[in-house]
C-alpha cells in the first residue's frame, strides 16, 4: 500500500478531532466561567474550520499519485502516536490561564507539523512536491491562528 498526503492530512484530521473535543471539554468544565465557555466556544469552531478545511483539501487531492516512502512514513506514523499521547485537558482557573494554554499547545502542534516537513525533505526537490506544500499551508495557518490568540490576550 502506497501512502500519500491524503494519509498526512488524515492525521491532521485526527489532531483537528482531538483538539475539537478538549477545547469543548473544557467548555464544558467551565460553564460557571462564561469567559472561558466563550473562549472555548470560539475554539471550537475554529477547530471545525480547521477540519472542513482538511476535508476539502482531501477532495481536491484524490486523484494524486505523489506517494511517500514508507519508511518515512512509517516515522511520521510513530511521532503522530506519541503526538497524540499530549492531548490532557489541564486544570483551568481562568480565561487567561485558559488562553496561553491554548498558545502553547497550538505552538506544540505547529512545531509537530513542522518536523513531520522537515522529514518529507531528503533532497532539494522535495520541497516542490505537494506534501511540502500543503503543509507549508498548514503551518501558516496554523502561525496566523496563534497570532490571533496571542493578540487576543493582550488586550
Amino acid at each position: 500500500m502506497a501512502y500519500t498526503v491524503i494519509d498526512l492530512i488524515n492525521k491532521a484530521i485526527v489532531i483537528a478531532k482531538k483538539r475539537y473535543e478538549m477545547y469543548k471539554n473544557i467548555g464544558e468544565i467551565m460553564e460557571q466561567d462564561f469567559r472561558v465557555t466563550l473562549a472555548a466556544n470560539i475554539l471550537v469552531k475554529s477547530v471545525a474550520k480547521n477540519i472542513a478545511y482538511y476535508e476539502k483539501l482531501k477532495l481536491e487531492l484524490e486523484k494524486d499519485d505523489e506517494v511517500i516512502d514508507f519508511a518515512t512514513y512509517d516515522k511520521i506514523s510513530f511521532l503522530f502516536n506519541k503526538f497524540l499521547q499530549r492531548f490532557e485537558s489541564p486544570e483551568i482557573k481562568n480565561v487567561k490561564e485558559f488562553l496561553e494554554f491554548s498558545v502553547d499547545f497550538e505552538k506544540k502542534i505547529v512545531a509537530f507539523y513542522i518536523d513531520i516537513q522537515g522529514r518529507l525533505v531528503k533532497k532539494q526537490e522535495d520541497t516542490d512536491r505537494k506534501a511540502y506544500k500543503i503543509l507549508s499551508a498548514i503551518i501558516e495557518e496554523k502561525q496566523n491562528h496563534i497570532k490571533n490568540l496571542q493578540m487576543f490576550i493582550k488586550n
